[in-house]
């Protein structure tokens, strides 16, 4: 589905090797999986902006995604672990979406303008953050319900905590990936929505 977004371009200066540094603008999504593949601290960001998009369409987003990175198995793995289905995709440029609430606090805000330097230092500190989170869901114990088939697995996802959805989402994306089985788990955080 097309429509209109915010969406933050960064400039990054990749370190190839002792003679090749590479300059490229990507949209803020593809900086971990660029991090993941040449290392993070090959990766410089040199600037980013923020531009309206008019009609985006996630999937075409996400397939470009796909056919970018899945020229080998690496870099294929590294998208994958960020945006593994569509969806990761789409809950992550959502996530960044200002809110009506927010743009109402920008405007009256009379506290002075952040540095770009602030602004990366709270980037990297939610990143970081994000990435602590991610790593205790993952480290949450589920070997034993994920162990059973996807039948049994699904009658217990409605008796899991919704922290306990997400961990064993990423649990299952990161070991077997059951396709069927990720889907359940997306209809009961969905059923849980409503």
């Amino acid at each position: 589905m097309a429509k209109s977004i915010i969406l933050t371009f960064v400039t990054l200066l990749i370190d190839r090797d002792a003679s090749t540094k590479l300059p490229t603008t990507v949209p803020e999504f593809e900086q971990p999986i660029l991090e993941e593949i040449y290392g993070e601290e090959l990766v410089t960001e040199l600037e980013s902006k923020e531009m309206q998009v008019e009609d985006f369409d996630v999937g075409a987003a996400f397939a470009g995604l796909v056919k970018k990175y899945g020229g080998n198995a690496d870099s294929d793995a590294a998208r994958a672990r960020y945006f593994n289905r569509q969806r990761d995709l789409e809950k992550f440029i959502d996530s960044r979406q200002p809110s009506t609430a927010k743009a109402a606090a920008k405007t009256t805000s009379s506290a002075p303008a952040k540095t770009a330097a602030e602004k990366r230092a709270e980037k990297n500190a939610a990143k970081a953050a994000a990435k602590a989170a991610k790593d205790e869901a993952v480290a949450t114990d589920f070997t034993e319900l994920l162990a059973g088939d996807v039948a049994s697995i699904t009658e217990k996802l409605k008796d899991l905590s919704d922290a306990d959805l997400v961990a064993i989402e990423a649990a299952e994306a990161e070991g077997q990936g059951r396709e069927d089985l990720l889907a359940a788990i997306d209809d009961e955080s969905e059923s849980r929505k409503q």
